[in-house]
């Protein structure tokens, strides 16, 4: 048996401090309420096999924040393609998207949750979502060409 503490095997003593090690962090700082729900749609677009899409602007990603600010405009970027995303005000608590993709003809689902509004953009890549409520969106933009992988932005909120 070595002399050295670090090279003994664990016992209850050191299970107990690792215990209280991880109580501490859940405790300061515990995952967010949709951590297991984000996997998990992660997860199964990537059965898709899509890109994910980053947002352009490194500032406005914040990766854990007790605050929140009000977006009404962000861009994602993917290696083949970008999306510009506006919301706006349009009528009692809803909201009214308008989006630009990069080429026309591209298709572009809405995702609020389970439920998926599609949309094909026009010759100058533009699209627009009417009556969505406000939340958590994410966008799904099909290429078309049908051998390019489908890009998979962040969820934003709006």
């Amino acid at each position: 048996m070595s002399q050295y503490p670090h090279e003994q095997p664990m016992d209850e003593q050191d299970a107990a401090v690792l215990d209280s090690i991880a109580h501490l962090y859940d405790s300061l700082d515990p995952p967010p309420a949709s951590l297991n729900a984000g996997v998990l749609v992660a997860l199964t677009w990537a059965e898709l096999d899509a890109e994910l899409a980053t947002l352009l602007d490194d500032e406005a990603r914040v990766l854990r924040s007790p605050e929140t600010e009000v977006v009404e405009s962000v861009t994602f970027t993917s290696s083949a393609m970008q999306l510009m995303v506006n919301a706006s005000t349009d009528g009692a608590g809803t909201l009214r998207i308008d989006a630009w993709v990069t080429g026309g003809g591209v298709e572009v689902a809405l995702y609020l949750g389970a439920e998926s509004r599609w949309a094909v953009s026009d010759a100058n890549g533009r699209l627009a979502w009417r009556k969505v409520p406000r939340g958590r969106i994410r966008f799904l933009i099909q290429p078309m060409d049908p051998e390019s992988k489908p890009v998979l932005t962040p969820v934003v909120e709006f």
